[in-house]
């Protein structure tokens, strides 16, 4: 016999349970949410605090060659799918360990630089994507026990998954083709090491690069100081492009021309012509170009196809898509596209092994009519040696063919000179060695410092200039009334009230933009592609030169920095709110100007 009331009293233990249910899933559901909210928190809090310190200062996770901004975009993916987690849903919970993945491979990745520790907002940086990892996985363990609770199946309901699931694998894109074009990497990259290569081993060194299959991530290597035996700038393109042509004009055995920026105008044109001409006199002619500074297979193609046409060795550094080894017209489709997103941004000229010149100007009409004021350094001696090894790793590195015999490129020096001099570069990778030389000479500077450049938006370079005037150093900043690049120039002027008030001489040089790339620090030199913002010290490919020389440094004073401050005025800090503002905010953009 049915007892009596025992339906009702099943029916009232179903709804106990059933409510107990929903309140346990309600608490799971809000510990989730709360605990993915908190973690966000927690890591933009630890972003904007001390990542790392040191001697010059402390740099937050969005200063220097710090990577925070990854953790702060994949921070607010976590922020974005936090409600989807706490339903549980596989897309929610699958984008939650993307993020927080990222977040601590950016922490445990970023390198920094080598002399500084890491401060408690790198800490605290990490703890944040720990607590997202743990709330990812938490949901991954609940959804796996509790799948088939009809309960817990309709709370995570998605109309439209697919469309989550797009979104995790576009993340997922997206970080990677981020990694490769914005992600900073410092090693320990100066002083040269005992074993660097010096002048008299660079032919042996590049033969044994060249020998391999090497990569242009490859052309980091260490070279060693050495000497020069002259060391001449030149201020404006109607100075230094007579005689760079002169000097290849005389060339009787190899020119080789390393280029960012190569275009079909006057002076571009002239000097394809002048390759022209050199290659029918029998010279050898090499050519490495960057597709985005120069376009030699797209807006400038002709040039370069006439160049090649008449025996010019060209190779091509393709920083966008598609990448394609080896020498034009030939080239093949490289499927790991290494070079996409790597500027090659360096200047240089080997002719015959025996003479080099860098500095900031492309081939370009605007350095040759004044409207981009700029310097090229003219250099002899051993360290010329070096240079040649720099251009034929990179030549080969494009997978180009290069003689057997190397021999005739690095002929005996008809002067190995007796100025100290080391050559330097930044390779995407890690290797910065004109970066942390650069760091080096504001540091030791003690008595004057005279920096130019057209792109000083480096928060640990403008606190290391501002450290120096504080120690009693006379700085002076040259830089551009009217820049090209206003962003850039909103960053530098956000910072003039700091740079003003320790001393700095910030001076504003009208009617052109200013384009060299200089470090003048008591009797040294450093000159070269180097500019003073995230790209070129840490992504781009540079090249530079430091020197040790109170006549070298006389020089650049007498014909730069002297005749350039005489006719700038000073530099003044933003009054209005707009200007102040625009300033605040790109200088916290500056990672990726």
């Amino acid at each position: 016999m049915e007892q009596p009331g025992g339906g009702a009293a099943t029916n009232d233990d179903d709804a106990g349970r059933s409510t107990r249910d929903i309140a346990i899933e309600f608490a799971r559901a809000h510990g989730l949410l709360t605990l993915a909210l908190v973690a966000v928190g927690v890591t933009l809090v630890g972003v904007f605090s001390t990542w790392t310190s040191g001697d010059a200062g402390s740099l937050n996770g969005v200063q220097g060659p710090q990577n925070g901004w990854f953790a702060i975009v994949y921070a607010l993916l976590g922020a974005g799918v936090a409600h989807a987690l706490a339903r549980r849903s596989w897309p929610g919970i699958l984008a939650t360990l993307v993020a927080a993945l990222v977040i601590l491979i950016t922490v445990v990745g970023n390198r920094g630089i080598p002399e500084f520790s890491n401060g408690w907002g790198y800490w605290l940086t990490f703890i944040g994507g720990s607590l997202l990892a743990i709330a990812g996985v938490t949901a991954l363990v609940w959804r796996l026990r509790e799948r088939e609770d009809p309960l817990f199946r309709s709370s995570i309901r998605s109309p439209r998954p697919w469309l989550a699931g797009f979104g995790i694998f576009l993340s997922v894109v997206v970080f990677v083709a981020l990694f490769q074009v914005f992600f900073l990497v410092e090693d320990q990259s100066w002083p040269p090491p005992p074993d660097a290569i010096t002048a008299e081993g660079a032919q042996a060194a590049t033969e044994d690069f060249v020998a391999g299959n090497p990569r242009p991530h490859d052309v980091g290597l260490d070279y060693a100081w050495t000497t020069a035996a002259t060391i001449t700038p030149w201020a404006e393109g109607v100075n230094f492009f007579p005689r760079i042509v002169a000097d290849i004009e005389r060339a009787t055995s190899s020119v080789h021309i390393l280029m960012y920026g190569w275009n079909k105008t006057e002076v571009g044109q002239e000097m394809a012509d002048l390759v022209k001409s050199k290659v029918a006199e029998g010279v050898e002619v090499r050519i490495l170009v960057d597709s985005y500074g120069s376009g030699p297979t797209a807006r400038h193609k002709e040039l370069f196809s006439g160049m090649e046409a008449a025996g010019a060795e060209i190779v091509v550094n393709d920083v966008l898509p598609l990448d394609r080894d080896s020498s034009l017209p030939d080239r093949y489709l490289d499927w790991r596209q290494d070079e996409v997103g790597r500027t090659d941004h360096r200047k240089l000229y080997v002719i015959d092994g025996v003479v080099a010149w860098t500095g900031g100007a492309g081939i370009e009409s605007h350095f040759l009519n004044g409207k981009f004021h700029d310097v090229m350094v003219r250099v002899t001696g051993d360290v010329v040696r070096q240079a040649q090894a720099v251009f034929l790793t990179s030549f080969r590195s494009h997978d180009a063919d290069l003689p057997d015999d190397l021999s005739p490129y690095f002929p005996q020096q008809p002067e190995a000179g007796s100025i100290r001099t080391a050559l330097l570069q930044v390779v995407p990778g890690g290797f910065v060695s004109a970066t942390q030389s650069a760091r080096e000479m504001i540091d030791d500077a003690e008595r004057r410092l005279d920096i130019m450049s057209p792109y000083f938006t480096d928060t640990d370079m403008i606190q290391r200039t501002i450290n120096a005037a504080e120690r009693g150093v006379k700085v002076r900043v040259v830089v551009s009334e009217k820049s090209n690049n206003d962003l850039a120039t909103d960053v530098l002027r956000h910072h003039y009230n700091d740079l003003l008030d320790a001393g700095v001489e910030v001076w504003e040089l009208p009617g052109t933009v200013v384009h060299a790339k200089l470090i003048v620090a008591d009797d040294w030199v450093h000159f070269g592609t180097l500019n003073l913002d995230a790209w070129a010290l840490y992504r781009n490919f540079e090249i530079a030169m430091v020197a040790q020389s109170p006549e070298a440094a006389a020089l650049f004073e007498k014909r730069v920095f002297g005749p350039d401050i005489a006719r700038s005025k000073p530099g003044v800090p933003p009054s209005g709110f707009t200007d102040k503002l625009s300033g605040w905010f790109w200088d916290k953009m500056a990672y990726f100007l």
